[in-house]
C-alpha cells in the first residue's frame, strides 16, 4: 500500500477498505473490460475515481504476482509526470496485494474524453473551431513536454485524454498511465514519430491538414526536437499508415473470433456462423449499434430459420432467382430490431464446387460489413451471419442486417433538385441544391475510401446506395448489397474506373444530375489533402468515353432480351 502524499494519507487512511471494493460501498462504476474496472464516488467531500486491475492474460497474472503492478506504475508515473509539466489526474494512492490492484486519483472536474469534446465542439461553428485550434496547442504542448523528458505513452489516443475546461483556454490531461513507459538516453525521432502516429489514426478522419501541421508545429517548440516540419510532417504520416494498417488488420480478425463484440453460434441442424453482440463503430442513425446482445438471445431468434423468412410481420422485398430478401421485426433479449433477412440462392451449378472451398455469401457479406464500418464507410449493420453445410457442401445461408430507413441516391436527387421549395423542411431552393451538391461530393469521397482501402465493388450503382439525412445533420452514404463487394490486394487504375464509370452511367439515369453534378463526383474522388489544383479533365475525358461504351453495351444486351422474347414459339 502507497500513498501520494501526506495529505493522500490523511484523506484514505481509514477507507482502504472501501477503495478495495467500491462497489460494495456503493459507488459508480463507470468503465469495466477484460482487465480492467472504474468506479466513481466520493470520500470526505472529495471526487475519486478508483481503478482496479483484474488481468487475464497469464504474462499479466505472473507480472502481477512478481510485484510488477499496473496500479503501481500508474501512482509513480503520475507523480513523475505532474513534477515535468504534464498535466495528469491528481494520484492519491496505489496497492497491489494478493486481495486486489488498485489505483486511486483525484477525479478532474468539467473535463471530458477529448474525441468526445472534439465532436461536440465540431457542432458549435465557428466558435467551437477556435476551441479545438486551443485544445490542439494544449495536448501538442503536453505530449511534447513529455517526449522532452524521454517518456511515451504506448496507448495514445484521444480517448485516453480528458479537455478540461477552465477559463477561456482549454487544458489537456493525460490518462490511462500503467501504458506508460522511458527509454534509455530519450526518444529517438523514430520513436516520437510513431508515439504521434496512434494520435494521427484517432482523429485523421474528423482533423483537417492545417490543423494537424499546426498540432506538429507547437509539438516542436515544446518538445525541442530537430528538424524541418515538412520531414516531420512526412514521417509522421509514413507511420500513421503503418499503424493504421495494424489496427485495421487487427480488428478485422475480431469480426470472426469470440470476444465482446463478436461470437461464434451453432445451432441445431448443422447451422454455424457469427453473430454481433455489440458494435463498436457505430454510425449515425444506427439503433442497433447502440444495443447490446447475448448469445441465448440470438439462440432463442436464430432456432427457427425458416420461421423467420414467413409468418405474420414478414415482408417479402425481393423474390427472384438470386435469392430472397425479407423485412421484419425481430426481438432479442426483448430489444426489437428492425431487419432485413436474405437468403440467397445458386443460379450456376458450378458454385456447388466453388462453395466447398470459400465461405458462404452471407459470411462473407458479414466480414466485409464490419470490416466497411471499421473503415467509416457507411453500410448497414450486419448482425448475423448463418450457413449449413453437409460436409464441405454448403446446403443453405442466411445474412441479418439492420434497416437503413433512407432514400436510395437517385430518388434522394430526385428530392433535393427539382427546383421546388420544401416548406416542410425549412430549406430555400439554393439550400436544397447546396445539400444535394454536398451528397454527389460526399459519394465520391467514400468511393475514394473504398478503393483506398482495398475494396472493389462490381455493382456499384445509385440502387445500391442509400442516403441518410436529417435536418441539421450533414448527410451520409451508406452502401448496401454486399454481394458485389471483394477485398484485392491491389487496385490498379482499370478497376478503380471501372466502378466510378458504373456509378456514372447510373447517374445518367437521373435526369436531375447534369453534367456538372456527376463531375463534382468526380473530383470529390480525386481530392486529397494538400492536393492543390487538380488536373481533372483527362480523367473526365475517360470516364465519358467508358460510360459511352457501357450504354452502348447494356443497349446491345437488352435488344438481344427483347428479341428473344418476341421470337416465335416452334
Amino acid at each position: 500500500m502507497r500513498f501520494a502524499d501526506a495529505h493522500a494519507a490523511a484523506l484514505l487512511r481509514e477507507h482502504v477498505e472501501t477503495l478495495r471494493d467500491p462497489e460494495a460501498a456503493g459507488w459508480t462504476r463507470v468503465k469495466r473490460n477484460a482487465s480492467r474496472t472504474v468506479y466513481r464516488g466520493s470520500i470526505a467531500g472529495v471526487e475519486i475515481y478508483v481503478k482496479q486491475f483484474h488481468p487475464r492474460a497469464p504474462l499479466h497474472r505472473l507480472a502481477q504476482r512478481v510485484g510488477v503492478s499496473g496500479a503501481l506504475r500508474e501512482l509513480h508515473w503520475a507523480t513523475v509526470l505532474r513534477e515535468r509539466g504534464v498535466e495528469t489526474p491528481l494520484p492519491l494512492a496505489a496497492q497491489c496485494h494478493a486481495s486486489g490492484e488498485w489505483v486511486a486519483t483525484r477525479a478532474v472536474l468539467s473535463a471530458q474524453p477529448a474525441d468526445e469534446w472534439h465532436e461536440e465542439q465540431l457542432r458549435h461553428g465557428t466558435q467551437g473551431l477556435a476551441r479545438i485550434q486551443q485544445a490542439l496547442a494544449a495536448l501538442a504542448g503536453l505530449i511534447g513536454r513529455m517526449h522532452a523528458a524521454g517518456i511515451m505513452h504506448e496507448d495514445l489516443h484521444c480517448g485516453n485524454v480528458l479537455i478540461r475546461e477552465e477559463g477561456e483556454v482549454p487544458h489537456a490531461v493525460l490518462m490511462d498511465l500503467h501504458r506508460v513507459s522511458r527509454r534509455g538516453g530519450g526518444l529517438s525521432r523514430r520513436l516520437r514519430a510513431k508515439n504521434l502516429a496512434h494520435l494521427l489514426h484517432d482523429r485523421s478522419d474528423f482533423t483537417t491538414r492545417s490543423q494537424r501541421l499546426r498540432f506538429l508545429k507547437h509539438y516542436l517548440r515544446e518538445s525541442g526536437a530537430g528538424g524541418t516540419l515538412r520531414g516531420w510532417q512526412l514521417l509522421v504520416e509514413h507511420m500513421g499508415r503503418r499503424h493504421t494498417r495494424g489496427q485495421l488488420a487487427s480488428r478485422d480478425r475480431r469480426v470472426v473470433g469470440r470476444n465482446k463484440y463478436f461470437s461464434p453460434l451453432r445451432l441445431p441442424g448443422g447451422w454455424r456462423g457469427h453473430v454481433v453482440l455489440a458494435s463498436k463503430r457505430v454510425m449515425a442513425g444506427s439503433r442497433a449499434g447502440r444495443m447490446q446482445f447475448t448469445r441465448e438471445g440470438w439462440q432463442a431468434v436464430l432456432g427457427d430459420v425458416d420461421g423467420l423468412l414467413q409468418g405474420e410481420g414478414v415482408e417479402v422485398v425481393k423474390d427472384s432467382p438470386s435469392g430472397t430478401v425479407v423485412r421484419r421485426r425481430i426481438e432479442i433479449d426483448g430489444q426489437g430490431v428492425d431487419v432485413y433477412i436474405k437468403r440467397p440462392r445458386r443460379k450456376q451449378w458450378w458454385k456447388l464446387l466453388s462453395d466447398c472451398f470459400r465461405p458462404s455469401r452471407p459470411l462473407r457479406a458479414f466480414v466485409q460489413g464490419h470490416q466497411l464500418l471499421a473503415r467509416r464507410i457507411g453500410t448497414a449493420l450486419p448482425l448475423a451471419a448463418m450457413e449449413r453445410r453437409v460436409g464441405p457442401f454448403l446446403l443453405d445461408s442466411i445474412l441479418v442486417t439492420e434497416t437503413v430507413d433512407a432514400p436510395v441516391l437517385d430518388t434522394f436527387l430526385r428530392t433535393w433538385l427539382t427546383g421546388r421549395p420544401r416548406n416542410d423542411i425549412g430549406l430555400t431552393v439554393p439550400q436544397q441544391r447546396h445539400l444535394a451538391q454536398e451528397v454527389l461530393w460526399q459519394l465520391g469521397r467514400m468511393v475514394q475510401r473504398l478503393h483506398d482501402s482495398g475494396f472493389a465493388h462490381r455493382d456499384l450503382k445509385a440502387a445500391n446506395v442509400l442516403v441518410r439525412w436529417g435536418c441539421g445533420d450533414p448527410p451520409e452514404i451508406v452502401l448496401i448489397d454486399l454481394d458485389g463487394l471483394a477485398r484485392r490486394w491491389h487496385l490498379g487504375p482499370k478497376r478503380r474506373f471501372q466502378g466510378l464509370m458504373r456509378l456514372n452511367v447510373s447517374l445518367l439515369q437521373c435526369p436531375e444530375v447534369n453534367h456538372a453534378g456527376r463531375l463534382r463526383m468526380l473530383l470529390g474522388y480525386l481530392r486529397r489533402p494538400g492536393s492543390g489544383r487538380i488536373r481533372f479533365k483527362p480523367y473526365w475525358r475517360v470516364l465519358e468515353q467508358w460510360s459511352d461504351r457501357k450504354i452502348g453495351r447494356q443497349i446491345r444486351s437488352r435488344r438481344r432480351r427483347q428479341k428473344a422474347v418476341r421470337r416465335p414459339q416452334a
